[in-house]
């Protein structure tokens, strides 16, 4: 079946948030209105022209509601019900806003069970025109959301596009700060993911104002050279392989499991220091001696 896409305009035909003017391309009678203009590279959160299969969120009293057509829809990055999409091409179908009145009784609303607020659509929310269930706040698309206008699920704060996160303003999921875009960062204003500190671009950053990837500290642009065995290494970061024994939690235990010749690859790993490699893992010189002299 094909999804419906309406446009809410207050009711005298201009854009509640723009206040452009729709009047010449509202449809008459039967008649569909005239496509609006093309607009180039129209992307979600930029330029282009909103609509949304969830009137109920953007609807109040005195608004009219039109079922839309469109072409080249922009869905953005959500994990979550989308609220709405930004598009380059739009016509108003007809007007269904005499619809819409004979569904809801008044401007407080609720399409769902058990909702205390407005304009709800779904179950257990608290607050207004959330699309989802067991939000608390306002404008979520989504579940367990707790704050306002956030697109994802379990978000604790503000304006979250994705879900898990802590903070608000937040592209990507799980991240503890605001104004993130990516995932798994703890800190504010990172692009990119895994980042532990503030307005770095790009990943597995430690600090502030880093440009690339692993950095330690600040305004750093190289990719640093990784430390292993309290020494410093001429390998980069990113270029650290561990054998796949060591990616496991109980590494003991792996290396009971693992082959000679697996166990092997740690004594290659550059700075290799027995004392150290004893002291964090358990696993002792005569462990490996005894490992590589097996069949």
């Amino acid at each position: 079946m094909e999804e419906k896409y309406y446009k809410v305009l207050g009711g005298e035909g201009l854009s509640p948030s723009t206040k452009f003017d729709y009047t010449s391309y509202l449809p008459r009678g039967s008649k569909a209105g005239k496509w609006l203009p093309k607009i180039a590279n129209a992307k979600i959160r930029m330029e282009g022209y909103y609509v949304s299969k969830y009137w109920n969120m953007w609807y109040s009293r005195g608004a009219r509601v039109f079922e839309v057509e469109i072409r080249g829809g922009s869905k953005g990055d959500s994990a979550a019900v989308e609220d709405q999409i930004c598009c380059a091409q739009i016509r108003l179908l007809k007007d269904v806003t005499e619809d819409v009145e004979r569904l809801i009784k008044d401007e407080n609303f609720n399409l769902g069970l058990h909702n205390t607020g407005a304009r709800n659509i779904g179950r257990h929310n608290t607050g207004d025109a959330n699309t989802g269930n067991r939000n608390t706040g306002k404008h979520n698309s989504g579940d367990f959301n707790t704050g306002d206008a956030n697109a994802g699920i379990d978000n604790v704060g503000d304006g979250n596009r994705g879900s898990g996160n802590v903070g608000s303003r937040n592209a990507g999921h799980s991240n503890t700060g605001d104004g993130n875009e990516g995932s798994f960062n703890t800190g504010s204003f990172n692009t990119g993911n895994a980042n532990s500190g503030s307005f770095n671009v790009g990943s597995r950053n430690s600090g502030k104002w880093n440009l690339g990837d692993y950095h330690t500290g600040f305004f750093n642009t190289k990719e640093p050279l990784a430390v292993m065995f309290d020494k410093p290494t001429n390998v980069k970061v990113s270029e650290v392989r561990l054998p796949k024994w060591l990616n496991r939690k109980d590494c003991k235990k792996a290396f009971e499991e693992a082959t000679p010749a697996d166990a092997a690859l740690a004594l290659k790993l550059p700075n290799f220091d027995y004392e150290i490699f004893e002291k964090i893992t358990s696993i002792s010189k005569a462990d490996f001696d005894k490992k590589l002299k097996e069949k």
